[in-house]
């Protein structure tokens, strides 16, 4: 429990420093940088546009997930469509492994998630967004049971995220980003799993 409270604590506080440091580079009004800005949004935004997308980060178990777990590793992509001049639509799948605390094993969760994301609109080049989705996640827990024998058991279950970040153009169309997001899963036979990712991650357009 406490453990999860700092990990969430650190995650935002990394998340903030990145988003000031962020703003203060893009800070002063106009100059040089404001017709750049201007162009990096255009009129229609993300609407009528696809985005190829990936991403990948540190994985921090959350509640009772944390007695159980260490923290890990995430990577993802996903691919999106704009749907709106602030919306993005986007399916995508990742892969997280978390190693366990008490014996010799792991746990990887791959969630294949529908999302749906708003990216604010902004002056500056930093645009801040926010983030939801809804998908499958297959949990998979495999132990160690003699140096040549391992035991797996696994199962898929329904699961939602919830997050939020910024996102900067770099100097061609793309852009990169960084967010914080939550992760529920709703178990079977598995308890209920909980975990945050903070993940930074790098935007195509095709």
């Amino acid at each position: 429990m406490n453990r999860g409270i700092w990990t969430c604590t650190i995650s935002l506080a990394i998340l903030v420093s990145l988003a000031a440091t962020a703003l203060a580079e893009t800070a002063g009004g106009g100059g040089p940088y404001r017709e750049r800005r201007e162009r990096t949004y255009s009129r229609n935004g993300f609407e009528g546009r696809t985005y190829l997308r990936f991403h990948g980060g540190i994985s921090f178990p959350s509640g009772d997930f944390s007695n159980a777990v260490n923290s890990g590793l995430g990577l993802g992509a996903s691919l999106g469509y704009g749907i709106g001049r602030n919306t993005v639509l986007s399916g995508g799948v990742a892969y997280h492994r978390f190693g366990e605390d008490l014996q010799d094993g792991h746990v990887s969760i791959v969630p294949v998630a529908a999302n749906i994301d708003y990216g604010f609109s902004s002056s500056r080049r930093v645009r801040p967004w926010i983030s939801g989705g809804l998908g499958l996640y297959n949990l998979s827990e495999t132990v160690l049971v003699s140096p040549t024998v391992e035991a797996t058991d696994s199962e898929s279950d329904f699961g939602f995220n919830l997050g939020f970040g910024i996102a900067m153009p770099t100097s061609g169309r793309s852009a990169w980003g960084v967010g914080l997001k939550y992760h529920h899963i709703s178990g079977d036979r598995f308890p209920d799993t909980n975990f945050l990712a903070l993940q930074a991650g790098l935007s195509y357009p095709l």
